[in-house]
């Protein structure tokens, strides 16, 4: 099995891993094409100077796990805890009885009915973080759209990452500034930018999956071999390996980050204003362990901007030719389509669970710090026990994500029963067993579904397919948000929520085992070699 080059140019196995033995670590593709054999030059600094890719070292990879030790934590605390108590909060003790829009709200209420005035009109209180989520994804959109493809030339993939690590970082640490109800706007501003940021960082730090992977020792000590078989085992168990340890020391540090901000929380007293400082704390360690990647993780650039691009439009013209180019790439469009609702139904899920245990169950800010610390335990640990699993059952990355995205579509229908039975996320101690369910399940569905796509994307094209990628996971993120607040404000019942999210887990869960990877793979090749 060959390797494509660049014009179309292609060379065995053999010679790929012995060029990147006799170049002291480094792996050229050769250029110029002539009746289907690729000219070879032993010229190594000329080559050099083309096409540039060294083999992963252990010191990179631990530059790509420490972005996520840095970054994951303001998901899973600030995203998945702080942020939604934060904007629900502000809005309560700024807004209005339900039944009174003169009466303010009464917060010391276990169950209280809000709505706070946002122009002309009122927004129920438990769904107004849910449309500012929404109002996020939509900006998130345009940045993935008009960054992407960009980062697929020069050195601008690890200078993106860093650029917006370092602006979503700070603008999360203004988050104190907000330190007043009548200020839930600035709070609600600064969240949209700092989850753009975030949003827009992850694309360039996933986007390195399918390198790191292409050239990690293992992969190359295989296509010296040209088992295409053997090849293809082997590159799924290393990517799944790379993206598995990413997420879970992200989620480890995620329980780091809120123990110590439980801490913080504890020590300043539980009010919304120690939230706040706990949320701009996660952004200070996200600001400070970005320095791994900045020290360690390599750029490995990519060719430079074609001759007479604009960067402003470029982007945008590859995203919207490589859409137009479905028919040649169905497996690949197959799968985000069912990411597109599969994380919406997940991100939607930690949403509501966690307003549901504020606003139904009561849940104090203590509580909801312990419950948030479980989550992220439970997921590094759900990572390694289902790589565990995937290696001792040889199931495929596909089966994996079949399994796991139908075991989640329980959570909502555990939901539902409580509308019929005494049970069903109807006391507290079901919140426990419910967090430790959803946090086995998050990560590894998180990572198997990054590591199946890297397979089904053409070479030398990542950041402009994982913007792809995020635009469809954070695309359609405000989907589920706004159908959920929709029905929430509707029938005053947070528990109706939990139909959508039923029927965005189970039709994808469908539509993966669809999904043909060897012909994904294939028409991948054939995209890279056309475009």
């Amino acid at each position: 099995m060959p390797l494509y080059g660049k014009d179309n140019c292609t060379f065995p196995f053999t010679n790929l891993y012995q060029a990147i033995r006799h170049n002291h670590g480094h792996s050229y593709t050769a250029l110029n094409d002539t009746n289907g054999v690729c000219n070879s030059s032993n010229d190594s600094s000329d080559l050099e100077r083309r096409y540039e890719a060294p083999v992963v070292t252990q010191k990179e990879l631990r530059g790509w796990y420490g972005y996520g030790f840095a970054c994951e934590p303001f998901s899973v605390s600030a995203l998945g805890v702080f942020i939604p108590i934060i904007l629900e909060s502000l809005a309560a003790e700024a807004g209005y009885e339900l039944d009174d829009y003169n009466t303010p709200c009464d917060t010391s209420v276990a169950r209280y009915s809000c709505v706070i005035k946002v122009g002309d009109i009122y927004v129920g209180t438990s769904s107004f973080s849910l449309y500012v989520r929404a109002i996020s994804v939509a900006f998130q959109a345009l940045v993935f759209i008009g960054c992407g493809a960009i980062a697929d030339h020069g050195r601008w993939r690890k200078t993106f990452l860093l650029l917006f690590a370092l602006m979503g970082s700070i603008s999360g640490l203004l988050f104190p500034v907000a330190y007043k109800p009548s200020l839930w706007w600035l709070a609600a501003t600064l969240s949209i930018i700092t989850c753009v940021c975030f949003g827009a960082s992850f694309v360039f730090y996933t986007s390195y999956i399918p390198t790191l992977t292409r050239y990690h020792p293992d992969v190359l000590e295989v296509y010296s071999q040209g088992d295409e078989e053997e090849v293809s085992r082997v590159t799924e168990k290393v990517a799944n390996s790379i993206s598995g340890k990413g997420m879970a020391w992200g989620y480890f540090a995620g329980v780091i980050v809120l123990v110590i901000s439980a801490i913080i929380v504890y020590v300043l007293g539980q009010t919304n204003y120690s939230m706040q400082i706990a949320c701009a704390f996660t952004c200070l360690w996200w600001l400070i362990f970005t320095y791994a990647p900045y020290k360690w993780l390599k750029s490995r650039p990519g060719p430079p901007l074609p001759e007479g691009e604009s960067y402003l439009l470029y982007s945008w013209k590859k995203v919207f030719n490589t859409i137009s180019h479905i028919s040649q790439l169905t497996q690949t469009f197959r799968f985000l389509f069912a990411w597109f609702f599969i994380s919406d139904a997940i991100s939607t899920t930690t949403s509501i669970s966690i307003l549901f245990c504020k606003t139904v169950l009561g849940m104090g800010h203590a509580e909801l710090l312990i419950a948030g610390i479980i989550v992220p335990l439970a997921a590094g640990t759900g990572n390694f026990m289902w790589l565990h699993i995937q290696s001792r059952y040889k199931l495929s990355t596909k089966s994996m994500i079949s399994m796991l995205v139908s075991m989640y579509a329980v959570l909502p229908l555990y939901g539902l029963l409580g509308f019929i039975l005494p049970f069903g996320i109807r006391y507290r101690a079901e919140a426990w067993g419910i967090c430790i369910y959803i946090g086995l399940l998050l990560g590894a569905i998180q990572s198997f579904c990054r590591v199946m796509y890297s397979e089904l994307l053409p070479p030398g094209k990542e950041s402009e397919f994982f913007s792809l990628y995020q635009i469809t996971d954070k695309g359609s993120a405000w989907i589920g948000p706004l159908i959920c607040g929709a029905v929430a404000d509707i029938t005053q019942d947070l528990r109706y929520a939990f139909w959508p999210i039923v029927l965005m887990l189970l039709i994808p869960a469908m539509v993966i085992r669809s999904v043909d990877v060897s012909e994904g793979k294939l028409q991948a090749r054939r995209y890279q070699m056309k475009n």
